[in-house]
C-alpha cells in the first residue's frame, strides 16, 4: 500500500495511539503530509495499524525522518519502519490509510475527527 508523503520538516506534527492492536482497538498513527507550498492548508494522515507484537522503539535522530517504509514482509506480516518527526519505530502489523484529513489543525484534532465519525 502507498502512504501519502510525509512531512519531515521538524515542525511537522504526528501523533500515535496505542491500544490493544487487534480489530476492534487498533493503534492510530497520524502525520503531517508533506505540502507543495506553505501557504496550503495542513492534512493529515490518519492510519490504522493491527499488531499483535510489540514496537521495537528506535532513537530518533535530528534530520533523518523520511515517513513510513515497508521493509520485509515475514508469513503474511508485513514489517514497517516509521520515521517522522519525534517519533520513531519499527513493527510488524497491518498498517492501512483511513483517510486524509485536510485542513485539521493539528494531528490530535485529524485523529478526534476520524474517531468521532459516525
Amino acid at each position: 500500500m502507498s502512504f501519502p508523503e510525509a512531512d519531515t520538516q521538524a515542525q511537522a506534527d504526528n501523533c500515535f495511539l496505542i491500544s490493544r492492536g487487534d480489530d476492534m482497538s487498533p493503534h492510530w498513527l497520524v502525520y503531517e503530509v508533506a505540502r507543495d507550498f506553505l501557504s496550503a492548508p495542513r492534512t493529515f494522515a490518519v492510519c490504522r495499524l493491527t499488531s499483535e507484537f510489540d514496537f521495537d522503539w528506535t532513537e530518533a535522530a535530528e534530520g533523518e525522518a523520511d515517513g513510513i517504509t515497508q521493509l520485509a514482509d515475514h508469513q503474511g506480516v508485513p514489517q514497517w519502519q516509521i520515521r517522522l518527526p519525534r517519533l520513531e519505530f519499527i513493527c510488524w502489523g497491518e498498517m492501512s490509510l483511513v483517510r486524509t484529513v485536510y485542513g485539521a489543525a493539528s494531528a490530535d484534532a485529524a485523529l478526534l475527527s476520524v474517531l468521532t465519525q459516525s
